[in-house]
């Protein structure tokens, strides 16, 4: 029962997100600069459930959106018909409101890091080419 009420109020709670992100989109500016700063706002949209074992109309609208493995993140620009397809998938992404694409790193840090080398390149006729030890004569 639990688990039950818990996804309702999930369910409730990104619904009423999206619903206040359209609001605030197509409110009705009051000056030229509110037009202007509506415009140049984008979503950041992630996938955050996989497709897989959904209906195809709702496969289908993820993959139109481009969103393509769980995870993955793409910028787009407000519009009407971009928010329809979003409310179709609302329970399967996360949706932000965006002034600018932030780039999104791609690679994990390696886990090591590289102090010096072992044997270091020597140049040829310096004192560190001599060596060490006296050479024995061939007889």
């Amino acid at each position: 029962m639990f688990l039950i009420q818990s996804r309702i109020s999930a369910f409730t709670q990104t619904s009423q997100t999206l619903q206040k992100t359209f609001r605030r989109c197509y409110a009705s500016p009051t000056s030229k600069q509110a037009t202007d700063t509506t415009k140049e706002r984008l979503w950041k949209i992630t996938l955050k459930r996989s497709p897989i074992g959904l209906h195809p109309n709702t496969r289908e609208n993820a993959r139109v959106l481009g969103l393509t493995r769980c995870g993955h993140v793409v910028f787009r620009p407000v519009s009407n018909e971009l928010a329809g397809k979003i409310l179709k998938i609302k329970e399967i992404v996360k949706v932000e409101l965006v002034d600018k694409v932030t780039p999104i790193k791609n690679e994990a840090a390696s886990g090591f890091q590289v102090i010096g080398r072992m044997n270091p390149v020597i140049a040829p006729g310096s004192k560190a080419a001599k060596p060490l030890l006296p050479l024995r004569k061939r007889e």
